[in-house]
């Protein structure tokens, strides 16, 4: 009897995830943002996760499904959350909220400096590959998000009504940019705040 249970329990639990995906998921993410995807190896995600290779690919099917999977963990979890500031009625504010959090954010020792995506697109932007279309997407929310608060600072008398909301949304996108490059760069944090003064 002992015997036949510990095979129906051996065959029932090898189809279930012996681990917490997300806490997983973050440390894998932590790996690929701090090294890019081509400077991680998959023994340094095995020593991140604490699980073998045989164990990530079963759960995520390759190290390019893993990666896609942190760049959109990436997006919700932490570009979302600077994307919020921009929901400041006043538009100076929202803007200004919105670059302060980004510079917070190069103040937290628990994460690596800089934007995933950014580093991303430095390393994998100039070449076909296959994250391309997910890249694209997630720097295309950042420039939504940007254009639509321009946007309703023009309905709300706050921007002229001939305001070139495109140029403003790419100007701001370029500048949130180089604030991560820079951040990866500068060890005195202060650089950035004179950066967004500035602009």
């Amino acid at each position: 009897y002992k015997m036949v249970w510990r095979i129906f329990w051996g065959k029932h639990m090898a189809g279930k995830k012996q681990f917490d995906e997300a806490s997983v998921l973050e440390s894998a993410m932590m790996v690929f943002w701090q090294n890019g995807y081509e400077g991680t190896s998959v023994s340094q995600l095995e020593s991140a996760t604490g699980l073998k290779k045989s164990s990530l690919y079963n759960a995520f099917t390759n190290k390019q499904t893993l990666y896609e999977t942190c760049l959109d963990r990436y997006s919700t979890s932490y570009s979302a959350k600077v994307i919020s500031e921009l929901d400041h009625p006043d538009y100076v504010v929202a803007v200004r909220n919105f670059f302060e959090a980004l510079i917070a954010r190069q103040e937290n020792e628990k994460v690596p400096r800089g934007c995933m995506v950014t580093f991303a697109e430095m390393e994998l932007g100039g070449k076909p590959n296959p994250h391309s279309r997910r890249l694209q997407t997630n720097l295309d929310n950042v420039r939504s998000a940007f254009k639509k608060r321009c946007q309703r600072a023009i309905a709300e008398g706050q921007f002229p009504v001939d305001t070139d909301v495109q140029s403003h949304s790419e100007m701001l996108l370029a500048m949130a940019r180089g604030i991560a490059v820079l951040s990866r760069g500068h060890s005195d944090i202060r650089v950035l705040g004179d950066a967004v003064e500035g602009g």
